[in-house]
């Protein structure tokens, strides 16, 4: 919110400078209105025709041409400058704004006059500070006037002279009001702008930080996670008095069954108590249902029905882990949410990233009312 607000008031202060020009209607000094006049005229001549290449004639323009300056250059026109000529000259000793000299010419050739005079005033922003020029008639009866009371006038001739002088000085400070207030709007611009990339520094260096931080939050519960698993498969061990049988032992049991084609499916239940005290079982099971009892258990491998396997050393207690046969994982893979999730848990696991099930920690299930109960899940994670 407070890099918005300074952007913002960024937007604001540049629009303010820009704003902060000469107005349309305000009353252009002497010089300015000549310079505009001289510029409508010009390039009033280029719309005609005789002027094709504007900039090169105007490389031989002195600097602040004047409408007569411009009659020393197209003089040689004839008559189609000199109708120009005396149309803007009319009009050169007039006092008047930006919005008067738009006036004097078509809309197509004030596109062209426009950005070379707002250049002009912006080079030479001095030129403010000039008396605008008073129109003939004011003048002519000023003179007339002052003609008539100069003698009667000329005691009080030096007061009149230092109110005119003050009222100089503060047409001079008006003048230049605009000038003042687009360095001011700039600046403020300039610094809103610079306080926001700073802020947006400052925000990049904190999120640089925060992901460090969650990246080594990670790291210690994945270590945390290794650690537990290991004293959980510890204890297992103590328990029962036997160590886990590896995935190798029990891949190489399903080759040799396979190969004797010996094992037939059956939808009973094996007896759950095995023969003799300390004999390890291994019972397949299918996925469990919704109250985590597995549903199919055979003391044989079922292609398609077959997930997990489970090793009991009393026919109560038992561990189990996904069997680990490629078809077996992808037949789980196929709908992980009703194959594994309600036995497993890992980092995303309804969501199958690989073609191969890994067991990180092998899961616990009790035998309770002719059924084997999931008590502890499983941990998994995929690879391929």
């Amino acid at each position: 919110m407070k890099r918005f607000t300074l952007l913002m008031a960024a937007i604001i202060c540049l629009a303010t400078s820009a704003l902060a020009q000469v107005s349309e209607n305000q009353t252009l000094s002497t010089t300015l209105w000549k310079q505009g006049i001289a510029r409508c005229a010009h390039y009033t001549a280029y719309a005609k025709g005789f002027a094709k290449r504007s900039d090169e004639m105007v490389a031989r323009f002195p600097q602040g041409y004047t409408l007569d300056d411009l009659n020393d250059v197209y003089e040689n026109q004839g008559q189609k400058w000199e109708k120009i000529y005396n149309e803007f000259k009319k009009e050169e000793n007039n006092a008047g704004s930006i919005a008067d000299l738009k006036e004097l010419v078509s809309p197509q050739i004030w596109k062209l006059v426009e950005p070379d005079f707002t250049a002009f005033i912006t080079d030479h922003p001095d030129m403010m500070k000039d008396v605008p020029a008073q129109p003939e008639d004011q003048k002519a009866d000023g003179e007339k006037v002052e003609g008539e009371q100069q003698e009667a006038n000329q005691d009080e001739a030096a007061p009149a002279n230092n109110a005119n002088a003050s009222s100089c000085d503060w047409s001079a400070c008006a003048a230049n009001l605009p000038l003042w207030l687009g360095i001011l709007g700039t600046l403020l611009g300039l610094w809103a702008l610079l306080t926001a990339l700073s802020n947006r520094g400052k925000i990049k260096e904190m999120r640089r930080n925060f992901a460090r931080e969650l990246d080594r939050t990670n790291a210690n519960l994945q270590e945390f996670s290794t650690d537990a698993a290991d004293q959980m498969k510890a204890l297992s061990i103590r328990l029962t008095g036997k160590g886990y049988r590896t995935n190798e032992a029990i891949a190489e049991e399903f080759a040799e069954e396979e190969a004797q084609e010996a094992a037939e499916q059956t939808d009973e239940v094996p007896q759950a108590v095995a023969e003799e005290e300390g004999e390890v079982m291994n019972l397949f099971m299918s996925k469990p249902d919704e109250n985590d009892d597995f549903t199919r258990v055979s003391d044989t491998f079922e292609p398609g029905n077959s997930i997990y396997v489970l090793t009991t050393f009393d026919g109560q207690h038992g561990t189990f882990e996904v069997i680990d046969k490629p078809e077996v994982h992808r037949f789980a893979l196929m709908m992980p949410a009703e194959n594994l999730i309600r036995a497993c848990s890992g980092n995303a696991i309804q969501i199958p990233s690989g073609t191969r099930i890994i067991t990180d920690r092998a899961g616990e299930a009790e035998f309770i009312d002719g059924k084997w109960h999931v008590v502890v899940k499983a941990i998994i994670h995929y690879e391929g």
